[in-house]
């Protein structure tokens, strides 16, 4: 832990080591409302008169989790893997009938986490690349304020769409739960329900899309460990494990998950003072060498690899966590049997990612076989 000045010349305490780590996110005087007060963490008020749930404390964040966790149980998740499952093999099928070389971002990553978030929330799939676009531009580097402020505006009006549509055309998706919240229940009000849906339809496709595309580029360039995982299905969940502590989403190693003390507190042995910023950087305590040895190297039978943070910690730990892991084990599992000579095109220096301010993923996989 140590004191350093952000690229916006603002101070802060960033945070690297795992047991640290989990004792910021973990702790309620390290409050994500009050970095929102102080302006370390972007935010959308422009177009949002409520905050995301991501930046409330309890219990205006309690009330608001609960209203989606159910959606998102282990129990209601495993459920919906077949379907997951059907996805995939539609996706791959179509990959290997267009026939090698294939870009591997646009057949897989990209496509899988938008049609599995578009079925929970109840979004139609044909406007799949409406949203993604908006994405793209409030996360693209060099966008301007204006223009990432002109597509969170655009998402947030076709959201009161499909709202509108949910109230007049009753079915069993998470955003039509939401609205019957809101209408019925009184739970959640108008700007709220607004807030959410977008934050979970963005949430829902970006950071899981991120995190495969850059897990199958790490099993590809490591032959010996695709192997291994080719060899025996049981072996997949581990190695996902070891692909969420490997490629934890994030632009770089110096960003984290930002909070701010309510309070003076005690962290190590050193008074982090009231109202200081604080980087919890979950991608450094994810290579922590005290938890993970050989941090650096990506070992799909890691031992403790389930121990990462890839989905955070405490009480804003990812809601869809479970949706993702299932997600990474039926595309990984599925994708290495269906094509068993799947190799890089290309080398994986040449491999171009798209550095947003928001993520770091890939702007293409090129494959063949």
């Amino acid at each position: 832990m140590r004191k350093i000045t952000t690229r916006d010349g603002r101070d802060a305490w960033l945070v690297t080591g795992m047991a640290q780590v989990r004792a910021v996110l973990a702790d309620p005087r390290f409050g994500r409302a009050e970095a929102r007060r102080l302006g370390a963490v972007m935010s959308p008020a422009v177009i949002f008169t409520k905050p995301a749930i991501l930046d409330m404390d309890p219990p205006e964040h309690t009330r608001l989790r609960r209203l989606v966790a159910g959606a998102f149980s282990a129990h209601r998740i495993r459920r919906f893997r077949p379907r997951i499952q059907q996805i995939t093999d539609e996706l791959i099928a179509e990959m290997v009938a267009a026939g090698p070389p294939a870009d591997l971002a646009e057949s897989l990553s990209y496509p899988l986490p938008i049609a599995v978030i578009c079925e929970i929330l109840g979004v139609p799939y044909a406007d799949r690349e409406l949203f993604r676009g908006w994405a793209d531009r409030v996360s693209a580097p060099g966008t301007k304020p204006d223009e990432a402020i002109s597509a969170l505006r655009s998402l947030f009006e076709y959201m009161g769409g499909l709202v509108e549509d949910k109230r007049a055309h009753p079915d069993d998706s998470l955003l039509h739960a939401l609205v019957t919240a809101r209408d019925e229940q009184d739970r959640l009000d108008d700007d709220e329900l607004m807030t959410l849906g977008c934050g979970l339809l963005l949430a829902g496709y970006e950071t899981t899309a991120s995190m495969l595309g850059k897990g199958l580029l790490a099993l590809l360039d490591n032959p010996d460990q695709l192997a291994t995982v080719g060899a025996d299905p049981a072996a997949v969940p581990v190695a996902v494990d070891e692909v969420l502590r490997y490629v934890t989403p994030g632009v770089d190693p110096h960003t984290g998950l930002i909070r701010a003390t309510t309070t003076d507190v005690d962290l190590g042995g050193t008074t982090i003072p009231a109202h200081s910023v604080v980087i919890a950087c979950n991608s450094a305590a994810n290579f922590d060498p005290a938890t993970f040895p050989h941090p650096d190297r990506f070992d799909v039978a890691r031992e403790g690899a389930g121990e990462h943070l890839a989905f955070g910690y405490g009480m804003h730990r990812c809601v869809g966590a479970q949706l993702a892991r299932i997600e990474l084990e039926v595309a990984i599992g599925t994708l290495f049997t269906s094509i068993p000579g799947l190799r890089l095109a290309v080398p994986s220096d040449e491999i171009v990612y798209s550095d947003g301010t928001l993520l770091r993923g890939l702007r293409s996989l090129p494959v063949t076989w």
